[in-house]
């Protein structure tokens, strides 16, 4: 459902955002930027759960989501494909200090609407937030062709593609989680993870363990 907008000028209904993000000062002002142009109610959760739970009780017109939320680089993004497996129509706008093509093409494929630098100034924030709220999609010029350019094949060079489940896996073992930890988390089994773990070396040309954290890292940054 298209999210209502009311401008400072309009008389429609109050526009219900919630953000997640573990930074509050994040929200904070996050409202006061949004304020000035739309009437609306902002409420935040500091993590991916969180917001989850948030949203199956308030259901807002609009999510706002960062895609790193503690250690993990790619929570926002689980968050934005579980949420799209329930609720198509709403409106997500990926608010980030990252510049990664490679984390912003992810979170897009599994269902973001726009996606704005946390640095940008204050006008363009209100632009991606009013276009997405108004059902429309945001992504500034230069990520747009820099997401573009993953696809382009250099000579060369043949960059990893890791399915997401194999994303899933390096974004937590990035975050330094045991084998059985991850098991855990995704429901898998051990034997699932260690051979996971052995793809991504793999295809990320690591040699050990911490070096597969390395090269997790600066798969997940675009380096």
């Amino acid at each position: 459902m298209q999210a209502a907008l009311k401008m400072k000028s309009g008389d429609a209904r109050l526009l219900h955002i919630l953000i997640v993000d573990d930074h509050p000062v994040v929200a904070e002002g996050w409202g006061r930027i949004i304020r000035t142009k739309v009437a609306c109610e902002i409420a935040s959760a500091p993590s991916a759960s969180e917001g989850w739970r948030a949203w199956r009780q308030a259901r807002p017109d609009l999510m706002v989501v960062d895609l790193s939320i503690g250690r993990n680089k790619i929570a926002g993004i689980r968050l934005i494909e579980r949420l799209r497996r329930v609720d198509p129509d709403l409106p997500i706008l990926v608010f980030t200090m990252h510049r990664s093509p490679v984390l912003a093409r992810r979170a897009l494929m599994f269902g973001a609407n726009g996606i704005i630098n946390k640095d940008s100034p204050p006008a363009e924030i209100c632009a991606a937030f009013t276009e997405v709220a108004r059902g429309g999609n945001y992504v500034d010029s230069r990520l747009a062709m820099q997401i573009a350019l993953l696809n382009v094949s250099r000579p060369g060079t043949s960059a990893p593609r890791l399915t997401g489940r194999e994303e899933e896996i390096l974004g937590m073992i990035t975050e330094g989680m045991s084998y059985r930890d991850i098991a855990d988390r995704a429901c898998i089994s051990y034997k699932t993870v260690s051979n996971v773990s052995l793809v991504l070396k793999d295809k990320l040309g690591a040699t050990n363990l911490a070096d597969l954290v390395v090269k997790g890292i600066r798969y997940f940054e675009g380096d």
